[in-house]
């Protein structure tokens, strides 16, 4: 069985390798069979995996495999978008919220599942938990001068 430390540490840097690292230059994604991309990375005896479909709004899952099984024993699904009525533009806004992520991911201290402030200018990330790993709701908040311009909500599930 993968211990918290085991899982954070997998769902980190999978997280911090497709996600933070993308940039215009550099995809770690495939074209995908079910979803519009998808990406693994090999850890030991787990596999990660992150297939998303589209860009506004979007949708994916997470998946840790034990390698040898091929069972899952994470799973997360998440939803995003951007609101089209904000007063800053998209890119703006999903370029923030990569970049918050990708703090919160370097600074959590290996605990992923910390609730997380992050500000800069006139831009707020606020990530918040409830629930435990059996059950885990993530809620991603994005704000611009104050008005909510971004959202995403994810839910993860361990298998024990």
């Amino acid at each position: 069985m993968v211990t918290r430390k085991q899982l954070f540490s997998l769902l980190i840097l999978g997280r911090t390798e497709c996600y933070v690292k993308k940039n215009p230059t550099y995809n770690p994604y495939v074209p995908g069979d079910i979803y519009d991309w998808h990406f693994e990375l090999e850890q030991g005896k787990y596999l990660f995996t992150d297939s998303y479909r589209g860009f506004n709004p979007y949708s994916g899952v997470e998946y840790i495999y034990t390698k040898d099984l091929r069972e899952p024993i994470w799973a997360c699904d998440y939803v995003g978008n951007v609101r089209m009525n904000s007063f800053v533009s998209e890119k703006d806004i999903y370029e923030f919220l990569k970049k918050a992520r990708g703090i919160h991911l370097l600074n959590c201290g290996g605990d992923l599942a910390t609730e997380y402030f992050y500000k800069d200018g006139e831009f707020v990330y606020q990530l918040r938990f409830s629930g435990n790993l059996n059950a885990i709701l993530q809620t991603e908040e994005i704000y611009y001068r104050g008005t909510l311009v971004g959202t995403q909500v994810s839910a993860g599930y361990l298998k024990v």
